[in-house]
C-alpha cells in the first residue's frame, strides 16, 4: 500500500481493524497521509495549469505588442511587389497585341512579387496567432531566418547593416518553431532599435550568429549600440522591465523569450559585445525530449 502511494496512487487505502492498535493507528495515520498528499498533489496541478495559462497569455501579449513594432514595415514591405505588379500589369494592357510569350520576364517578375508576398503574410499569421507548446524537429537556422524575414525591410529602411553568418551542415532541433520564432523576433527588433542610437563615428549594425557543436546549437544577436549599463544588466529578463522609453516598450519581450528558451531546455544571457553594444546569445540542446513532459 505505501509503495502505491509513493508511485502516486493516492485512492488506495490500508485496511483499519478499529481497534485502537499500533497497527490500526499506523493504517489511520498513512491514510490520513494519502488524502492530504494527494490534495497537495490535486492543487499543485491546478496552480501548474493556470501558470501555464497565465505564461501563454504573457507569449501573446508580447507576440501583440512585437506585431505593433513589425506593422509599418510589414505594410511597406507588401507594398513594394504590390507597386511592381500594378506597373507591370498595366505595361501588359497597354500592349493587348503583345503575345504571351513577349512577356515571359514580366510574367516571371510578377510570380515571384506574388510568392514573396505570401511568405509575409504567411509570417505574421504564423507569428500571431496562438498556439499549445508543441515539439517538432526543425531546422535550427528556420526559425531565425523567419525573423529576418519579416524584419529585413525594416533594417533597410533604418539603415542599419545586417551582417548574417550562417553556418554550414546545422542539425535538427527538436522545438517548437512557432514559439522560437518569437523569441529572435524579440532580439532582432532590440537589437536594431539599439542599433539605432550607436555613438557617433559608428555605423548601425546588427550580427546574427548560428552556428553549431555536436550537442548545441548557439545563436547570436549582437548590436553596436550603446550597450546596456552594468547595473541594470542584471534586471533585463525580470518581468515588465525595460530600458526603453516610455511608451516604447512593454517589458515583455525578454523576460516572455527567456521561459520560451528554458523549455526548450536551453538559456538565454546577455554579455556584452566586444568593442561596445549588446550581445544577447541563445544556446539549444539538439535534443530536449523532456521538454514535453512537463509542459
Amino acid at each position: 500500500m505505501l509503495l502505491a502511494v509513493a508511485q502516486g496512487d493516492f485512492g488506495v487505502r490500508a485496511e483499519r481493524s478499529h481497534a485502537g492498535d499500533p497497527i490500526d493507528v499506523l493504517a489511520f495515520l498513512v491514510n490520513s497521509t494519502a488524502d492530504e498528499v494527494g490534495e497537495l498533489v490535486r492543487e499543485l496541478h491546478a496552480e501548474h495549469e493556470r501558470l501555464k495559462r497565465a505564461r501563454d497569455q504573457l507569449a501573446l501579449s508580447a507576440k501583440l505588442a512585437a506585431l505593433g513594432e513589425l506593422a509599418a514595415g510589414v505594410a511597406h514591405e507588401l507594398n513594394q511587389p504590390l507597386t511592381a505588379v500594378q506597373l507591370l500589369l498595366d505595361i501588359v494592357r497597354l500592349r493587348p497585341d503583345d503575345r504571351i510569350g513577349d512577356h515571359e520576364a514580366d510574367f516571371t517578375t510578377i510570380a515571384e512579387a506574388t510568392r514573396r508576398m505570401g511568405r509575409i503574410v504567411d509570417s505574421v499569421r504564423t507569428f500571431g496567432r496562438p498556439g499549445d507548446f508543441q515539439l517538432e524537429p526543425v531546422a535550427a537556422e528556420r526559425p531565425l531566418l523567419d525573423a529576418l524575414e519579416l524584419l529585413d525591410e525594416s533594417f533597410q529602411r533604418h539603415q542599419i547593416g545586417l551582417d548574417r553568418r550562417v553556418g554550414e551542415r546545422l542539425p535538427e532541433v527538436l522545438a517548437d518553431i512557432d514559439r522560437l520564432h518569437q523569441v529572435f523576433v524579440n532580439l532582432l527588433i532590440n537589437a536594431r532599435d539599439a542599433a539605432k542610437d550607436a555613438p557617433s563615428g559608428r555605423d548601425p549594425r546588427v550580427i546574427v550568429e548560428v552556428g553549431a557543436t555536436s550537442d548545441c546549437v548557439t545563436y547570436v544577436v549582437e548590436d553596436n549600440g550603446p550597450g546596456i549599463a552594468s547595473d541594470l544588466a542584471p534586471r533585463i529578463f525580470d518581468l515588465f522591465f525595460t530600458t526603453k522609453e516610455v511608451g516604447q516598450g512593454t517589458g515583455l519581450g525578454l523576460s516572455v523569450s527567456h521561459g520560451i528558451v528554458a523549455d526548450h531546455c536551453g538559456r538565454l544571457y546577455y554579455e556584452d559585445a566586444p568593442g561596445g553594444g549588446a550581445r544577447f546569445v541563445v544556446e539549444l540542446p539538439v535534443n530536449c525530449r523532456d521538454t514535453a513532459e512537463h509542459k
